[in-house]
C-alpha cells in the first residue's frame, strides 16, 4: 500500500494529481490537505511514504512551506509540485533536502511515477547510509546516482560506483588517476575548499551544491552534489552523491529564455505602436491643426484689412498664432522620425540639436568620428535617435545642465552611445528610474543593448548604452 500526503489547495490541480496517482499505483491511500497546519496534523496522526507539496498555500508559501515541511517530515521524502518556475529557487529547494522539484505544467503520470520512484529510492539509500556505514558498499555499487570517494587533501578520486562509470564513460582505473575537479566544474575553488574543511571539522554535516559535470564525450549535465565525511581504508575521506537534476535545470533555463523572448516581443510591439501613434499625431498636428491655424491667420488678416483697424491687440493675436504654428511644427518634427534611409543619423541628430538650441540655452557637442552607420541597421539607427531624443527630454526637464556631450563609438563587436551632461545629477542607487530611463532601457534591450548610468549629486549624469553588433 502506497501512502501519500498531498498538500494542495487547488481543487483542479489536486484532481489531476489524484488521477495520475491512481493510474500509477494499484493500491494507494491518499490524504489531501489544503492548509499547511492540517498537513502537520496529518503527519502527527499517520505514516506516509511520500509527500507532494504545493508552494502556494493559504497559510504558507514558498521557502517557508519547504522548511516547515522538511522539519516535520523526518525521513519521508518531499517532492515539490508547483507552478512556480524559478531556477535559483529550484536549486535552493534541492539544497534544503527536497527530493525533486516538478512544475505542474510538465507533470504527467509517467513523470510523477519516475519522480516518486526515484525520490523514495534515493531517500532509502541516504537513510541506510546514515544508519550504518558498514552497508555502504552494496548501496555504493547499486545506487542510481553517481558516487565518488575522494581524498580531501589532494582531491584525488579513491573510488567511483558503476553509475558514475556508465554516465561519464570512464573506467574505475581511469577515475583513480583523476581529481574530483576533473569531473565537476567549479567557479570558486576557495569556496569549495572552505566547504570541505567545514565538513571535515563538523561530523555528520552534509554540504550540498549543484555543479556541472562533463562526460568523456563532452556531454554536460547538472548534479546536486551531497558531500559526506566517511572513513575509507582507515583515513578521512569525502563521499559524494551526485543526483542528476539536469532535466529540472534545463527546464528552468528554457522557461527563462521563453519569458525573455516574450518580454522582448511585448516591448517591441509597444515601441512599434508608440512610433505609429507618434507619427499619426505628428501628421495630424502638421497637416490639420497647423492648417486650421494658418487659415485663422489668413482670415484675421482679411478682417484687419476690411475693418482698417490698427491695434496692438491684433498684432498680439497674430504673434500668438504664429508662435503656436511654430510650436506645433517643432512638436510634429519631434514626433515624426526622420527618414533614415535618406538622411544620415548624424544629420538627423543635427536637426534635433538645432531645435534644442532654439528652445533652450544648452551647449550641445557631438562626436561621431569613430562611428560608421552603414554597418548597422535602419531600425538600430532609429533606436539610437529615439534614445538621444528621450535623454534630451530628461535633461531639459530635470538636469539644470549647461552642456551636453554626445558620443558614438564602435569597435569590432560593440557600439557605445554616451550622453553626458553637467547638471545637478542624482544618486542612482537611491532613486528609482523614471519613465524616460525605462523607455531607453526597453529600446536598448530590443537590440541586446545594456544601459548603465553614472551619476552623483552635483556632478552631472552620463547615460551609457552598449549594443553588441
Amino acid at each position: 500500500m502506497m501512502r501519500i500526503l498531498v498538500v494542495e489547495d487547488s481543487e483542479g490541480d489536486y484532481f489531476l494529481v489524484h488521477e495520475y496517482l491512481h493510474e500509477i499505483f494499484s493500491k494507494i491511500e491518499i490524504t489531501h490537505n489544503t492548509l499547511l497546519r492540517d498537513a502537520i496534523q496529518s503527519l502527527h496522526s499517520a505514516d506516509f511514504d511520500i509527500i507532494l507539496l504545493d508552494l502556494s498555500l493559504p497559510d504558507s508559501n514558498g521557502m517557508d512551506s519547504i522548511i516547515e515541511m522538511l522539519k516535520l517530515a523526518n525521513d519521508i521524502p518531499v517532492i515539490v509540485l508547483t507552478g512556480f518556475g524559478n531556477l535559483q529557487f529550484a536549486i535552493d529547494s534541492l539544497k534544503l533536502g527536497v527530493q525533486d522539484y516538478l512544475l505542474k505544467d510538465e507533470v504527467n503520470a509517467l513523470v510523477l511515477q519516475k519522480s516518486i520512484g526515484y525520490s523514495i529510492e534515493r531517500n532509502k539509500i541516504r537513510i541506510s547510509m546514515r544508519i550504518s556505514e558498514a552497508k555502504y558498499r552494496y548501496l555504493f555499487d547499486n545506487n542510481p546516482d553517481s558516487i565518488f570517494i575522494f581524498d580531501p587533501v589532494d582531491f584525488k578520486i579513491l573510488d567511483a560506483n558503476q553509475t558514475a562509470a556508465q554516465i561519464l564513460g570512464y573506467t574505475n582505473s581511469e577515475f583513480q588517476n583523476m581529481s574530483i575537479w576533473d569531473i565537476y566544474e567549479i567557479e570558486d575553488q576557495k569556496t569549495m575548499d572552505l566547504m570541505i574543511n567545514k565538513l571535515l571539522i563538523q561530523d555528520e554535516i552534509i554540504q550540498n551544491r549543484v555543479l556541472k559535470c562533463k562526460s568523456i564525450r563532452g556531454k554536460v549535465s547538472y548534479v546536486d552534489l551531497a558531500l559526506h565525511k566517511i572513513n575509507y581504508n582507515e583515513k578521512n575521506a569525502v563521499l559524494t552523491i551526485g543526483t542528476d537534476v539536469t532535466e529540472n535545470i534545463l527546464l528552468e533555463q528554457k522557461l527563462a529564455d521563453e519569458r525573455k523572448r516574450k518580454t522582448r516581443e511585448i516591448a517591441e510591439a509597444v515601441i512599434i505602436a508608440q512610433e505609429r501613434e507618434r507619427r499619426e499625431i505628428g501628421l495630424e498636428l502638421h497637416d490639420n491643426v497647423n492648417q486650421i491655424l494658418a487659415g485663422s491667420m489668413m482670415y484675421l488678416g482679411l478682417l484687419k484689412k476690411e475693418l482698417k483697424i490698427e491695434s496692438d491687440l491684433y498684432r498680439d493675436i497674430e504673434k500668438l498664432i504664429t508662435e503656436a504654428i511654430q510650436e506645433i511644427r517643432t512638436l510634429s518634427h519631434n514626433l515624426i522620425p526622420p527618414s533614415l534611409t535618406e538622411l544620415d543619423l548624424s544629420d538627423a541628430l543635427d536637426h534635433i540639436i538645432a531645435i534644442a538650441k532654439k528652445t533652450t540655452e544648452f551647449e550641445i557637442q557631438k562626436d561621431f568620428y569613430d562611428f560608421n552607420e552603414e554597418e548597422i541597421s535602419i531600425d538600430l539607427r532609429l533606436t539610437i535617435y529615439r534614445i538621444i531624443q528621450e535623454q534630451f527630454n530628461n535633461i531639459f526637464k530635470h538636469a539644470k545642465a549647461k552642456h551636453i556631450f554626445i558620443k558614438l563609438s564602435q569597435d569590432a563587436d560593440k557600439l557605445t552611445l554616451s550622453i553626458k551632461d553637467d547638471g545637478i545629477g542624482f544618486d542612482p542607487t537611491a532613486t528609482s528610474h523614471g519613465v524616460g530611463l525605462i523607455n531607453i532601457q526597453t529600446r536598448a534591450s530590443l537590440f541586446n543593448g545594456e544601459m548603465n548610468i553614472k551619476s552623483s549629486i552635483g556632478k552631472g549624469t552620463e547615460v551609457i548604452v552598449t549594443f553588441q553588433i
